[in-house]
Order: structure tokens, then sequence, then C-alpha cells
């Protein structure tokens, strides 16, 4: 009898394992139908009857995976790895999860394991390539690259990755050569056409990154990442009529006529998932989670997204009739909206843009009108204020200009706008202390808007500067070294490059009539050692920070300059070593050195040539 009963219960797990794979092959089917809904319902029956089948939660955990519900998708996919160990596909999905929620350590982890049972697999090593690069980790990401591509040596994503790590290393050479072999490998792949343009924005080479973002732009038209990116390139190379139709482009593309709501399909019907505030379908009382299931009268069971959209759009003014299956609610019902012109919050930067454009094109009221629209659709957006701000700017407002332009962080181009406005308001002291504070680096002439703020900036400086030199020479004529080099010293800090030249020979002069001052004084010892430990450390970017910091307490110094100099060199930034370089020699132009300072100076003119 015990006999009996073992077989019977054998029986029933069998027949219950049979019932189970036969709900997980309809559940497959399913998905390849794109019916994600019915598929997890498939799979959900496949679990509950046989919970102890790692394959079972495996396609549930894509089913959800598929669907975008990353929650549920690593609950039962993390269950497939610890039913499964050794099934590859378990941790190599799992990691697909984490990388859509951004848990790249968690996916990294995944790889890793998926990598131990299969190390011969390239896109194993591409994904883990990427992981790292999203954790800052850039040589653990191209050594993970690399083996990718010595797996797959056709390995388009791989040759992305190891450039985008490159270039973060700023390794440029190797970056571009990696994006060049992409793009060679699949010229129709728009991503390796958008980071070779944005590494050479990152390098100054704004031409030729117009031509990568242009390339990226035939190959996905609608990308607005990549339009906005072209229309920066050609605005910094002060193209302004060739940045502004493309920043139309984007305006164009993300300003539609509609309902004002975000739809997403579910179990076959489109669903409100988001309704916008102040539009037509607000004003009819559209929820959110309302199922439409008839648009003018005619069924959406079964239609795509893009055919839903396309209904629901349409001409400004017209109307449209929506039948609604809501949740708690007995019947059907229908609402008449009249669809409007939508402009989302989301475009605001696009607007701000379009306003600094039209700014520099001498467009000012166009500009301030798309700087207040940007404004209203999203207040905190920093290219709003920037916009906003600089319009104000132009138009003598000088306390709300400073209010909007303070609250834009990390933005060279704020802080220019902002010294500016103190200027003009007479804060001289306050715009001078905002343009000393700003890293050279970050002020190129090849930024051409940018530079023609600093020059405006410069302009409005012009007293200052005057008053500092008048004060200089009467205290030299006073016999007050110290005072006047003090004096030549603040001027220094918002001089022109004319004005910078002549402040240096009358510096130069004052060290020659008192050798004394040429040494250094306390204030700038500290920084240059520092500098000095960061250099012998190899730690350039940190010294060039700190010898900046001598300088400013010590401008008069030349050995400061030479220093400054050659650490910008060592960083390969050589429009500021030359500029470093050149002061140097104004400074010191009979110093022993002054021969091999202009030697080098013409080195670093070729690799600029060159494009190092």
């Amino acid at each position: 009898m015990r006999g009996l009963k073992v077989i019977a219960v054998v029986a029933l797990i069998l027949l219950t394992s049979c019932m189970a794979g036969d709900f997980r092959v309809f559940g497959i089917a399913n998905l390849q139908q794109k019916n994600y809904d019915a598929a997890i319902s498939n799979f959900k029956t496949a679990v509950n009857m046989d919970p102890s089948d790692g394959n079972n939660h495996f396609w549930l955990g894509r089913a959800y995976y598929l669907k975008g519900d990353y929650k549920n998708a690593v609950v039962h996919l993390k269950k497939a790895t610890e039913l499964q160990p050794n099934d590859v596909y378990n941790h190599y999905w799992l990691a697909q999860v984490y990388m859509k929620t951004g848990k790249w350590q968690e996916a990294v982890s995944s790889l890793k394991k998926a990598i131990q049972i299969k190390p011969t697999n390239s896109d194993y090593f591409k994904g883990l390539s990427y992981c790292y690069n999203e954790l800052h980790q850039y040589d653990n990401a191209i050594t993970a690259a690399k083996r990718a591509i010595e797996l797959k040596p056709d390995n388009v994503s791989a040759y992305n990755n190891l450039g985008y790590a490159y270039a973060k290393n700023k390794q440029y050479d190797e970056a571009f050569k990696a994006f060049k072999k992409a793009i060679e490998l699949n010229p129709q792949n728009a991503v390796p056409y958008g980071n070779f343009g944005f590494f050479l924005v990152e390098k100054g080479n704004y031409a030729e990154a117009a031509e990568q973002y242009k390339k990226a732009v035939s190959l996905q038209p609608n990308n607005l990442a990549y339009l906005s990116r072209l229309a920066s390139a050609y605005y910094m190379q002060g193209k302004y009529d060739d940045a502004l139709d493309t920043i139309n482009k984007t305006v164009a593309i993300s300003t539609f006529t509609g309902i004002g709501t975000r739809i997403q399909i579910v179990a076959g019907f489109p669903v409100v998932t988001e309704v916008f505030e102040s539009r037509p379908a607000k004003k009819a009382g559209i929820q959110k989670e309302d199922r439409i299931i008839k648009i003018d009268g005619k069924s959406t069971k079964g239609l795509a997204l893009e055919k839903v959209i396309q209904k629901l759009r349409g001409q400004e003014g017209a109307e449209v009739v929506l039948t609604i299956k809501r949740e708690g609610v007995k019947k059907p019902f229908e609402k008449t909206l009249t669809r409007e012109k939508i402009i989302p919050k989301e475009t605001a930067p696009n607007f701000g843009y379009r306003s600094l454009i039209q700014r520099h094109r001498g467009s000012r009221e166009e500009a301030l009108k798309d700087a207040e629209l940007a404004y209203s659709l999203n207040s905190s957006d920093d290219w709003a204020r920037l916009a906003l701000g600089a319009s104000y700017l132009d138009r003598g407002r000088y306390e709300e200009s400073i209010e909007l332009l303070s609250q834009v962080k990390d933005s060279t181009w704020a802080r220019l706008l902002e010294a500016t406005a103190h200027a003009k308001q007479g804060n001289v002291k306050k715009a001078v202390d905002i343009y000393s504070s700003i890293p050279e680096e970050k002020l190129s002439p090849k930024d051409v808007p940018l530079w023609s703020d600093r020059n405006t900036l410069l302009q409005a400086l012009k007293p200052f500067v005057a008053s500092k030199k008048e004060n200089a020479k009467t205290l030299q004529a006073q016999g007050r070294y110290k005072e006047a080099l003090d004096e030549l010293g603040d001027a220094l800090k918002a001089a022109d490059d004319t004005d910078s030249k002549e402040i240096c020979r009358a510096m130069s002069e004052i060290i020659r009539r008192d050798p004394r001052l040429s040494e250094l004084p306390e204030e700038a010892r500290k920084y240059v050692l520092r500098g000095e430990v960061l250099t012998e450390e190899g730690n350039f970017e940190e010294a060039a920070k700190e010898y900046r910091k001598a300088v400013q307490a010590a401008p008069y110094i030349a050995k400061l300059h030479l220093n400054t100099a050659m650490v910008y060199g060592e960083l390969k930034k050589y429009p500021m070593a030359i500029r470093y370089m050149k002061t140097f020699l104004q400074l010191a132009p009979e110093a022993p050195n002054a021969r091999a300072a202009q030697d080098q100076i013409y080195k670093w003119e070729l690799m600029v040539e060159k494009g190092k």
C-alpha cells in the first residue's frame, strides 16, 4: 500500500511538472507576440505548479523585464540563479535588469558569474565594460572592452565602450581610434558618432564634432540629444543661423498637438500613465490608469502605441472622442476633448538654449520671449534660468539677473554673466572676485559666444583696471614698490590680453628696481610646495590647481607662471600652457631659460595645430 502511495505522489509530481511545462510553452508563445500580461499569467501558473523549476522563474523574470516591471523581474531571476546557479542565462538576464535600474555593481557581480560559466562570450565582457564605465572605473572598463574585442573583433559596442573609457581617462588619441573603428565596422550605428562628437567638443574641436553629430542625426533624425548637441556645436563655433535651424527641429519634434497625456499599452489597450496639468485631458477629467477602449468610436484593442498616439494627435482645435473604461466604474463612458498645442515641461532647455542663440544673433526680443517661455515651463531648469538671467542683464535688470544666474551652479557661462551684472551695477570687487575664480582653462576663444561674453565683462571692468594701473604708477613714483605690485596684481585679474602685456611689463620694471621683491612671499610658498609634491606624485591636475593659487597670491613672480605652464604641458592642455609660458616671458624676458621657454611654446603650438 505504501508503495502505491509513493507511486501516486511521483505520478502527481510528474503530471504537475508536465502541466507547468505546458504553461511555460504558452507563456513563451505569448512573449514572442509581445502579449506580456498573458505571458506573465502563464509563467505565474507554471511557477505556482512547480516552484522548484528554475526555468519557470527565469521565464517569468524575463517577461517582467520585457514589460518594464524590473522589481518583480529581479525577484524571479534571482530565484532562477539560486535554483540553477550554473545556467549562464540566469546570471546574464539578472545583470540586464540591474543595468536597467542603475545597479551597476550588482550587474558587475552577475556578469562576472556569467563569465565564470562561459568565459568565451564577448557580449558578457562588453556588458561588463559598460557597467565599469557607469561606475567610473575606466581602467577596468578598458580591460573588459579589450577582452570583448579579442573574443569578437567586430564587436561594435565593445569598441564604443572602449572609446568612452579612454576618453574619460583623457586618452583621446586611443579613444578616437576606437570610435573610428566602431564606425568602420558599422557606419549605420549612430552611437559611436554621438560619443565621438561629445568628446571632440570636450577637446574644443567644435567643427569636427558638428560633422560627427550630423552623421548621428542623419541616422536618427528625431533623436533630441543628437540634435541638441549638434546645435551646441554650431553655436560654440559662432554659427548662430545653423544652430537656430537645428534647435528649431528639436522644438518641432518635442512640441505637438494633442490632448496632454502619456500612454502605455497594457493588456492590448492604451492606458493613461500621466495627465498634463491645464491640458484638454485634465480639463475633461481624464485620470491616470484610465483605459481608452475606443477613439472616435473605433476600438483600440491591439493597436500599436505609435498608432494610438497618431489617432490622439491631430489638428489644433479639432475634437476627439474617447471611450473610457475606469476601474470602479461599471460602464464605459465617453469624453469629448479639443486638441491643443502641447509644450511639455521637458522642452524648457530647448527654449532656453534657443533664447541664448537668439541673443547672440542680436534678436534680443525673441531671446526674451523664449527665455520667459522656458522659465514658465520649468523655473528650476538651469538653461531657463541662464537664458532669462542673460535677457535681464541685457535690459539692465541687474538684481533679477543676479538672482537667477547665482542659482545656476557649476556653469562658467553663468559666472561670466553674473560677474557682468555686478560690474554693470557698480559692484566691481564682487565682479572681479567671481571672474578670477573661474579656472582659466574653462575660457577659450574657440567657444565664440562664451568668449564674446568674456570680452563684454572685461570691457565693463576697464575703468577698474585703469584705476589700478594709475594707482600703481603713483605708488611706484613714491618708491612703494610692493604696494604698486599689489595694485598691478589686482588689475591683472580683470585685464584683457592687451592690458595684461602692459601690466606684466610694469611688474617686470618694478622687480628690476627692487630685486628683493622677486622672492617668493609666504602666502604663495604654501601652494608652491603643495604643487611640487603633487607634481612628483604625477598628480598634475591637482598640482595645476595649487600653482594657480600661487599665481593668484603673487602674480608678479615669473617662476610661478613657468611652473604652471609646465604642469599644463604635462596635462596636454597646450593652450593654457602657452598662455602661462608667454606670461612668464613677459615678466622675465631676460631670464637665462627664456630661449628654452620660447622654444617650448613653438612645440606646444605644433601640438595644438595637430589637434593633440
